[in-house]
């Protein structure tokens, strides 16, 4: 158990600072190409990945996560695991290619084409990658993988803002998924030191498609209500305001995609090992919780204080619209972090079928929750987002207390204490400071985030649960330090 908390911790403090990097490349990535592109370019290129990006699901199939979660993985299931992405991965891109004049016709946009096109390749390279990823993190070999990420980032944004700059227009963007997958590939490949043989026709893989079978359903509802809602404001409002949508909600992605994923490549294989043991299972999951409650969460509600200057300095004063929709995504980001550990702990318990049923019903109504604010514009659907993830919060912890026998109880009181006497107040701080003042959008930044920083401080102080969950978090940071 020693060991496993160990290594488990040098994962984290691995996945700190490589995320930090990470995070860094993707904001400026952003500053720069928000600057070189227009509003219009993001939105074409939205409304293609908004129909397509079904096909990153479908060449996954969830096997990457049945790789990490598996006790045990011979050389022959390895094996025919790689091909059967990369068919996968295959057929998603011809799908995608076919589907190309549909999506020109469906939005009558004649632009669209050539990106579909150009990007159905894309799905061919990142199915001949995921076995290769999977195998870095079942291994939890955290160095290498970030190595991969950090680099094929940087190389990709640096194409894309070398096309920006020579006039490229909406193809920077297109290339820098293009690179980005073909760079990973090559980094991985290096790391892992393995070569498939040809598929060995004796070894079944029926364990891992049940496995990935209910992961994918799952991924693909979440992927349904995260692109109709896009694909609607496209049809409806048009590719700027779906420009402007788009870059709202990657900048609330952006730190939570460079920390969620990673933190389910540490997460996942650590729970997955206590899983059968009741007395650790629930105190690993709590120390978990406590990452998500006071590192993301916290981050988001000040950021979402701070939705003014940061679009500012992020994106310049033609993003202003950018500002208010991100404020309400990113109070829903706290809540959909939260509902993040309920998912960790069906993996963990390998019970990906109560997952996806409880999904099946949830999805559909979240989807129409944000749909309804479609008349509002779009900080209607960014409200509608809000409220969806918050109920979602509640009824996936209640469903995974009921499932899997863990005490949800205490994760309710956790989360509430951390959202209502710190985020909030913290986040309500940085945006009272910030609107009296009338100074350049980084010192705002700057002042709003230690007005945010002096609340947390002054609530662990006067409140003993709160300062006992910090101690924890702060405890659990200085180990993932000390063995990065």
């Amino acid at each position: 158990m020693a060991t496993l908390g160990d290594t488990a911790a040098r994962g984290a403090g691995v996945v700190l600072g490589t995320q930090l990097a990470r995070v860094g490349l993707q904001f400026a990535s952003m500053v720069v190409l928000a600057r070189l592109l227009t509003p219009e370019d993001f939105g074409l290129v939205a409304m293609v990945t908004a129909v397509i990006g079904i096909a990153e699901m479908i060449k996954d199939f969830g096997l990457s996560t049945a790789a990490v979660q598996a006790q045990d993985l011979t050389d022959g299931e390895r094996t025919n695991l790689f091909w059967a992405n990369l068919g996968l991965g295959t057929a998603a891109g011809l799908a995608a290619a076919a589907a190309g004049p549909l999506i020109v016709a469906g939005y009558h946009e004649p632009r669209l084409g050539p990106i579909v096109w150009a990007l159905s390749g894309v799905f061919v390279i990142s199915g001949a990658n995921t076995q290769y990823r999977s195998d870095l993190m079942r291994r939890m070999r955290y160095r290498q993988l970030a190595t991969s990420d950090i680099v094929s980032q940087l190389v990709a944004i640096l194409v894309a803002a070398a096309l920006a700059v020579g006039g490229a227009g909406l193809w920077a963007l297109v290339a820098q998924q293009i690179t980005l997958a073909v760079v990973a590939l090559v980094m991985n490949v290096i790391s892992v030191r393995w070569l498939p043989s040809w598929p060995h026709r004796d070894v079944p893989l029926r364990r891992f498609f049940r496995f990935g079978g209910g992961v994918l359903g799952t991924h693909l509802l979440a992927y349904l209500m995260r692109s109709v809602a896009a694909m609607a404001i496209g049809a409806r409002l048009g590719a700027t305001s779906l420009g402007y949508y788009n870059r709202a909600y990657q900048l609330l992605m952006t730190p939570l995609q460079q920390i969620d994923a990673p933190m389910t490549a540490v997460v996942l294989p650590t729970l997955s090992r206590v899983a059968d043991d009741e007395e650790a299972f629930p105190r690993y999951v709590a120390r978990v919780q406590l990452l998500a409650c006071y590192g993301t969460g916290v981050l988001l509600a000040v950021a979402a204080g701070l939705a003014t200057p940061l679009t500012l300095v992020m994106f310049g004063e033609r993003w202003l619209p950018v500002a208010p929709v991100f404020a309400v995504l990113a109070m829903g980001g706290v809540f959909r972090t939260l509902g993040t550990v309920s998912y960790w702990i069906f993996l963990a318990k390998g019970l990906t079928g109560p997952q996806l049923r409880q999904d099946m019903l949830a999805r559909p109504v979240m989807i129409v929750i944000m749909l309804a604010g479609l008349p509002w514009g779009l900080i209607g659907v960014a409200y509608g987002h809000l409220v969806a993830f918050f109920l979602y919060w509640v009824v996936a912890y209640l469903n995974v207390g009921r499932r899997t026998g863990v005490a949800v109880r205490p994760l309710f009181v956790t989360a509430s204490r951390a959202v209502l006497l710190v985020s909030a107040p913290a986040g309500v701080a940085a945006a009272a400071v910030t609107r009296r003042l009338e100074l350049p959008a980084l010192i705002e930044l700057v002042l709003g985030g230690l007005a945010g920083l002096a609340v947390i401080a002054a609530v662990a102080a006067l409140v003993r649960p709160v300062r006992r969950d910090l101690v924890g978090v702060l405890a659990v940071g200085r180990r993932a330090l000390r063995r990065g």
